[in-house]
C-alpha cells in the first residue's frame, strides 16, 4: 500500500526543511492522494504530490511523488519530481543517484555528466572508487545509447585510468556496445594492473569470454592467475570449467584433482570429477566419487539430491535396476524428489514389480495440473511395457478428458491409440496438438509416419514430416522416418541418404530395421545383415527389427 512521505535518514544529508504551515488543505490533500494511490490511482497522487512539492517546497513531498511516478512508470512526471527533489536537496545522495540513474536510462547523458562527474569525485575523496565504478557500469549499461555511454565513462575515467575496476566498467561497457574487441583490451588491462586479484581476475576472465566468444584469452589469464596464486580454488574451478568447455576433459579433470588435493571432500569438486569419469566412460570411477560425496555429514540431504540421482544413472546404465531405485528413494525434496519418484515407479516395473509401480504411483500426491499428467503418462508407460496396451490407452483417454489441452497428454493419448491402431483417435489428437502449437515437431512427425507406415496418403504423411525436419533438421527420428516415407514412395536411393544420417546420429535397432530393409530392396543383403545383426545384438526385443526379419523371411 501508500506510505507516509520518506525522508532521507542520512543526517549529513538531511535539507533544510521549509517552514511551510500544513494547513488543513495541504493535510487533506496529502490523504486523498495516499487513499487514490491505494485505490490504484496513482497517476492523480503523483500530480498532487509534485504540485503541492512546488508549492511547499518540500523535498520529502517531491520524493514522494517521485516515487509515485515511478511507480506509475511515467518518466516525464519521474524525471520533473527527481529534478526537483534534487533542487531542494541538493546535498542527498539519494536525490542525486535517483535522478542520475533516470537521466542514463532515458538516454539523457549530457545533464547526468555533471552528477556522474561529482560522484566520482566524491568517491577519490572517500575511498569509494572501486564500488563506484562497479555502480556506475551497471547504471550505464541500461543506457539506450551505450556506444555513447561508453564515451561519457571513458572521458570521465581519464583520470583512473590506473585502477582496474575503471578498467573493468569500460570493458564491461564495451560489451555491451558489441565492441568485443576493446572489451577484451580492457579486460585484459584490468587485470595487468593487479594480477594478484582473485576477484578482479575471475571478472577479467568472464569478460573476455564473453566478448571473444571463445576461451583462449581467458584460459590464458587463467592459467597465468594460478601460478602466481595456485591456492585460489574459485579460480581452479573456473579453468577447468573452461577447459572442459573447450572439449580439453583430461587437462580439465587434472586440475579437478588438483583441487580436491587443495580441499578434499569438496563437494563441487567431488561431482564434478564424476561428470569427467562418466563422460571418459569410467562409471565407477563417476560412482566412488559420488559415493564420498553422499558419505559427507556436513552436506544437507537436499544439496545431495544432484548425486544421488548421478549414482542412479550409473546404476541405472550398468543394469542394476535395485541399486538405482534403492539411490532414488533418498531423493526427497522439491521438484527433485517427484522426478525421481516417477523414475523410481518405471524401474521398478522394468524389474518385473508391476503392480509394485503402479501402486507407488496412485499413493503419489501431484501438487499441479503438470504433475498430474506425468503420472498418468507415467502409468501408461509401466502399463504399455507390461503388454497392458488398453489399459495404457484407458488411463490417458481418462486424464484427456480433465485436462483436453494439455499438450503432453495429447501427444501420449495418440501415441497409445496408434499402439491399439485406433488411427482416428490418433490422427484426431494429434491434429488438435498441431493446431494448438504448430511449431511441435514430434507431432507432425507421429502423424507423418504413422500414415508412412500404413502406406496411407504418402504426399500428406511427406509433408508433414518435412514440416517436423524443419523444425529439427538433425533429429534422427525424423529423419528416419523421412527415409521411410521416401522408402514407401519408391525413392529408394534418397531413403538410404536419410537413414543413414540418422543411424549415425542414433544407432538404434528400429532405424537399424528400416536402414536395413533399404539396403536389402537395393541388393546390398550383406550390408542389410551386417546392420541387422549387429541391431539385434544390442536391442534383441525390438518388435520392429523382428518383424522386419520374419517379414522378409531373413534368417541371421
Amino acid at each position: 500500500g501508500a506510505r507516509p512521505p520518506a525522508t532521507d535518514k542520512a543526517p549529513a544529508a538531511e535539507p533544510a526543511l521549509p517552514g511551510v504551515e500544513l494547513t488543513a488543505d495541504i493535510v487533506f490533500q496529502l490523504l486523498a492522494s495516499e487513499i487514490a494511490a491505494q485505490r490504484g490511482q496513482i497517476g492523480s497522487a503523483t500530480a498532487t504530490y509534485l504540485s503541492l512539492a512546488r508549492k511547499t517546497r518540500d523535498p520529502r513531498l517531491a520524493q514522494r511523488a517521485t516515487e509515485f511516478a515511478l511507480t506509475e512508470r511515467s518518466i516525464d512526471r519521474a524525471l520533473q519530481s527527481a529534478r526537483l527533489w534534487r533542487e531542494l536537496a541538493p546535498a542527498s545522495p539519494v536525490a542525486t543517484q535517483t535522478l542520475e540513474t533516470l537521466l542514463i536510462s532515458t538516454g539523457r547523458l549530457a545533464e547526468a555528466r555533471p552528477l556522474v562527474s561529482a560522484r566520482l569525485t566524491r568517491a577519490r575523496g572517500s575511498g569509494d572508487l572501486p564500488e563506484t565504478y562497479a555502480q556506475l557500469q551497471r547504471a550505464l549499461v541500461r543506457s539506450p545509447d551505450k556506444t555513447a555511454a561508453l564515451a561519457l565513462l571513458e572521458e570521465l575515467a581519464a583520470a583512473d585510468a590506473q585502477l582496474p575496476e575503471a578498467r573493468l566498467a569500460i570493458a564491461g561497457l564495451a560489451q555491451a556496445a558489441g565492441l568485443a574487441e576493446r572489451a577484451a583490451q580492457e579486460a585484459g588491462k584490468a587485470y595487468a594492473l593487479r594480477p594478484d586479484d582473485e576477484r578482479l581476475a575471475l571478472t577479467a576472465a568472464r569478460l573476455l569470454q564473453e566478448s571473444s566468444g571463445n576461451s583462449t584469452a581467458s584460459l590464458r589469464l587463467l592459467a597465468s592467475f594460478l601460478e602466481r596464486q595456485p591456492a585460489s580454488l574459485e579460480a581452479r574451478f573456473q579453468y577447468a570449467r573452461l577447459l572442459a568447455a573447450a572439449g580439453r576433459a583430461d587437462e580439465a579433470r587434472r586440475e579437478m584433482e588438483t583441487a580436491l588435493r587443495q580441499s578434499p571432500d569438496n563437494p563441487a569438486i567431488l561431482f564434478s570429477l564424476a561428470q569427467f569419469a562418466q563422460q571418459a566412460r569410467q562409471p565407477e570411477v563417476a560412482a566412488g566419487h559420488l559415493r564420498r560425496l553422499v558419505a559427507q555429514p556436513g552436506v544437507p540431504e537436499a544439496d545431495k539430491a544432484g548425486a544421488y540421482a548421478f549414482l542412479a544413472q550409473v546404476a541405472e546404465e550398468g543394469k542394476r535396476f535395485d541399486e538405482a531405485i534403492d539411490w532414488l528413494a533418498r531423493i526427497t525434496d522439491g521438484e527433485a524428489a517427484w522426478q525421481a519418484l516417477l523414475r523410481r515407479a518405471l524401474l521398478t516395473a522394468r524389474v518385473g514389480r508391476i503392480d509394485a509401480a503402479l501402486a507407488l504411483l496412485a499413493e503419489a500426491s501431484p501438487a499441479t495440473p503438470r504433475e498430474r499428467a506425468q503420472r498418468v503418462a507415467t502409468q501408461a508407460q509401466v502399463l504399455r511395457e507390461a503388454g497392458r496396451s488398453a489399459e495404457a490407452f484407458a488411463a490417458l483417454d481418462q486424464a484427456l478428458g480433465a485436462q483436453p489441452d494439455n499438450p503432453d497428454l495429447l501427444y501420449d493419448h495418440a501415441m497409445a491409440a496408434e499402439r491399439l491402431d485406433r488411427i482416428d483417435v490418433m490422427e484426431a489428437s494429434l491434429r488438435k496438438l498441431i493446431s494448438a502449437r504448430p511449431d511441435h515437431a514430434h507431432a507432425h512427425n507421429a502423424l507423418g509416419y504413422s500414415l508412412a507406415d500404413r502406406g496411407l496418403r504418402l504426399e500428406e504423411a511427406q509433408a508433414l514430416i518435412e514440416r517436423a525436419l524443419q523444425l529439427l533438421p538433425d533429429d534422427p527420428h525424423i529423419l528416419d522416418s523421412m527415409g521411410w516415407v521416401l522408402f514407401r514412395r519408391g525413392q529408394t536411393e534418397r531413403a538410404a541418404e536419410y537413414l543413414r544420417r540418422a543411424y549415425a546420429l542414433s544407432p538404434e535397432a528400429e532405424i537399424a530395421a528400416h536402414l536395413g530393409e533399404v539396403l536389402w530392396k537395393l541388393g546390398r543383403a550383406d550390408e542389410a545383415r551386417a546392420l541387422w545383426g549387429e541391431a539385434r545384438r544390442r536391442e534383441p526385443d525390438n518388435a520392429t527389427l523382428k518383424d522386419t526379419l520374419a517379414r522378409l523371411n531373413v534368417a541371421l
